[in-house]
């Protein structure tokens, strides 16, 4: 370990037990005798100049440090005000942040509420503490931070859906002391109670920013406007147009509509560039570069993300800009690790991960992409430049990219080159005019005026770009072997000339054990994978066999659009972009239901009513086939054929089937080997003992939920057959083997409950 990177090390070993703390489970007790111990350790290796002995108590050290602090935060969430959830009664509490607005038909305006107390119907009041959405479905009705609100209403817990591959929301929602949401449709349940004169800081951002909008709004497009206030200070992402955001995000630069670190690199690599043209001194630049990242951050509100945002953006671009980046890196390091000890959340908030390691990734490999693409000879300075910047921001970032959005923008570097000097310059324009508002208005007008131009510039080159032939790559999620044998090779790209002798016997272990993990995974591959995501009230899987690709889902009748955005996150995590058939059942729904898809699908098939009226919002663009089964017999590809007898469903081949249950079962079962797929919408029962008698089932999925989940439960118990619960336990992965179904994630429930340590071990390898 070299000691300039003293705090790098020391950010790495205090997330490392933060990671470990929130998995297991420890006491604080325990936690500080273990704290106690490595700081003796580290003593007595420094009196006894054992200099090893007290690197490894002082990593461990670190560890226990991140693990107590985990466990303290998470003991102040357990003691947020957890009970009243589901409780009835009038809410008082404090307006924390701007609301989030959509507007149209059904929009409405979403409220962080600060909660102080309880008013129930027969008058008891409870101080409580915690936060909550508050919905008003009245948007003209705009209450500014700090407002004390009364809202009448049920407190409804938070939906998590217990599916891999993306944004971790139940991390964030306890960092946030968030403990559910409060609709309300009426305007009276809704009472302002004063300004409280908390949030001052909060209040005074949001002020100025509307203050700012009213301003612009008489020469700016209202179109293009929410974007460029949403360049300067974020949020308004509501506000701006889907197919811009959807440009965005697929040329890779949508981190540019937010406060990030990149956002303020590029501001302050402006700022450096106008200072040497100016002909002013390095140092002289940076200073009032850094103050107005500063006046910026606060005009955003000082809320965390952008003060994060914004010390990391610092640190990231003094390194690249005074050639220090050794030293910026360690700083960067101990701005982590400051930010972690304030809050250990953050390490699981995309944001904070996308900005640490975009940060790092500049510092560590800026200097040599801009060197190797120099040696080129025919490429020119400034393009050698935003080429390495652009690529150096990627590499860290790309495992994360790949978990969480399962595509990759290939067009990055073009849309670097190209849109973001363009958005950079709107940027400096606009907070040009934000300064010139306050001093002379036809000054601002006119910087708006260019500022407008280039925005219109940008958004329509980033829209050609993004709307180019294989724009995004789609790749899927990398597995955790894959995973750790991109980083192994990002580490040997690092440190290649400094691996000394030890150093390559280490390598050589780390590269041997990526090398096992990826033939356990190689040995852990099945041809036929039954994944069943948790869809809440509703019930849904993928199956895939070979190369066919089929998805079924089952509506509970309930309206909600979270359905479809499940299914295509787990399709996207498994890299499977394209499906041949998806199978509606629709016998739940009397009103259509908002249930749509972005996979690319080739054909449709549904029962129990037809698509086009049931299900509107997934036919609209649809230009595939749509076919309305009744009973009758289908072939797929690989041999596969679906059955049907107009409500429950068979799909398989001659030694194995899925069976989707219907509201009318099959008289009697077809294959050896069945897997029972259903579930209970609370309004009916989702399995019967005679019809597991006849299929007589190897395994079961239930998803769906309501108040049968758990007599359904003992129905399995009695048959014998082993069930995996979806909305209890997450996502459900069974594979086909030559002697039945297998589970590969989720838990058995039944008499046949544990699996073989093989089992659990591909199910790690796979996650």
């Amino acid at each position: 370990m070299k000691r300039k990177y003293i705090f790098l090390w020391c950010a790495s070993f205090l997330a490392a037990g933060i990671f470990f703390a929130s998995f297991f489970e420890f006491s604080l007790f325990g936690g500080g005798l273990f704290l106690f111990l490595s700081l003796m350790g580290i003593l007595s290796g420094r009196v006894f100049g054992e200099t090893g002995a007290v690197w490894v108590c002082g990593a461990l050290f670190l560890c226990a440090a991140g693990a107590v602090r985990m466990e303290m935060a998470e003991e102040i969430w357990r003691q947020q005000s957890q009970y009243i959830v589901g409780s009835e009664g009038t809410f008082c509490g404090i307006v924390a942040e701007e609301p989030l607005v959509y507007k149209g038909e059904d929009g409405y305006a979403r409220y962080l509420i600060d909660l102080r107390k309880i008013r129930y119907a027969d008058g008891e009041e409870k101080s409580i503490s915690g936060t909550v959405h508050l919905y008003d479905f009245a948007v003209e009705n705009k209450y500014p931070v700090g407002t004390a609100l009364e809202a009448e209403g049920k407190l409804r817990p938070l939906r998590l859906y217990k599916n891999p591959g993306k944004i971790d929301l139940e991390k964030r929602y306890e960092s946030g002391h968030l403990l559910g949401r409060i609709y309300s449709k009426e305007n009276n349940r809704i009472r302002p109670a004063g300004e409280t004169g908390e949030y001052r800081v909060t209040h005074w951002a949001e002020t100025m920013r509307e203050r700012l909008a009213c301003s612009f709004a008489s020469y700016m497009d209202p179109v293009r406007l929410p974007v460029l206030m949403t360049l300067l200070f974020g949020g308004h992402y509501s506000e701006i147009p889907k197919d811009i955001i959807h440009s965005f995000s697929v040329t890779g630069i949508i981190h540019i509509l937010s406060v990030s670190g990149s956002h303020i690199a590029l501001l302050f690599g402006f700022l450096y560039f106008l200072g040497k043209w100016l002909g002013l001194s390095m140092k002289v630049t940076v200073v009032p570069a850094v103050l107005l990242v500063l006046v910026y951050a606060a005009m955003s509100g000082f809320v965390p993300p952008v003060i994060r945002a914004s010390l990391m953006g610092i640190l990231a671009v003094i390194g690249v800009l005074l050639e220090r980046g050794r030293t910026a890196l360690n700083l960067l390091g101990a701005a982590v690790a400051g930010m972690l000890l304030w809050n250990p959340y953050f390490l699981f908030d995309i944001s904070f991960q996308l900005s640490v390691c975009a940060s790092a990734g500049i510092l560590i490999f800026y200097e040599p992409l801009r060197h190797a693409l120099a040696r080129l000879g025919k490429i020119p300075p400034r393009i050698c430049e935003g080429c390495a910047l652009s690529t150096a921001a990627q590499v860290l970032v790309l495992p994360i990219i790949l978990y969480n959005f399962h595509s990759f923008p290939l067009y990055f570097i073009p849309a670097n080159l190209i849109v973001v000097p363009l958005l950079e310059w709107v940027i400096i324009g606009g907070l040009l005019a934000a300064l010139s508002s306050f001093l002379l208005m036809p000054l601002a007008a006119g910087i708006l005026q260019f500022a407008d131009y280039f925005l219109w510039a940008a958004l329509r080159l980033n829209g050609f770009i993004s709307s180019l032939p294989e724009a995004s790559f789609e790749a899927g999620s990398l597995s955790l072997a894959e995973g750790i044998l991109y980083y192994i090779g990002v580490a040997v790209f690092c440190f290649k000339r400094k691996w000394e002798r030890k150093g390559k016997y280490l390598l050589a272990g780390v590269i041997f054990a990526g090398a096992i993990l990826l033939l356990a995974e190689w040995a852990a591959y099945r041809e036929t994978v039954l994944l069943a995501p948790d869809l809440g009230a509703d019930t849904g899987t993928v199956l895939m066999s070979g190369d066919a690709k089929i998805v079924y889902y089952k509506s509970s009748g309930i309206p909600s659009a979270a359905s479809g955005r499940e299914l295509d996150s787990i399709l996207g995590y498994h890299g499977i972009f394209d499906i041949d058939v998806l199978l509606l059942n629709l016998e739940e729904v009397k009103k259509p239901v908002p249930f749509e898809m972005d996979t690319r699908i080739k054909e449709i098939w549904a029962v129990g009513g037809k698509a086009e009226t049931l299900a509107p919002f997934l036919i609209k663009d649809f230009k595939g086939t749509v076919r309305n089964l009744s009973p009758s017999r289908l072939r797929l590809k690989n041999g596969l054929t679906v059955i049907t007898n107009g409500s429950a469903l068979r799909v398989g081949k001659d030694s194995w089937d899925v069976y989707f249950a219907g509201n009318k079962n099959f008289s009697e079962g077809d294959s050896p080997h069945t897997a029972w797929v259903g579930g209970s919408n609370g309004f009916r029962r989702g399995v019967s003992e005679k019809e597991l008698d006849i299929l007589k089932p190897e395994a079961a999925v239930y998803g769906g939920s309501g108040r049968f989940a758990g007599e359904d439960k003992d129905v399995f118990y009695l048959c014998n057959c082993p069930a995996a619960y979806t909305e209890s336990e997450g996502m459900a992965e069974l594979i086909w083997e030559k002697d039945g179904w297998r589970l590969l994630r989720g838990r058995w429930d039944g008499n046949n409950g544990s699996k073989t340590n093989l089992i659990q071990l591909q199910n790690f390898i796979r996650q």
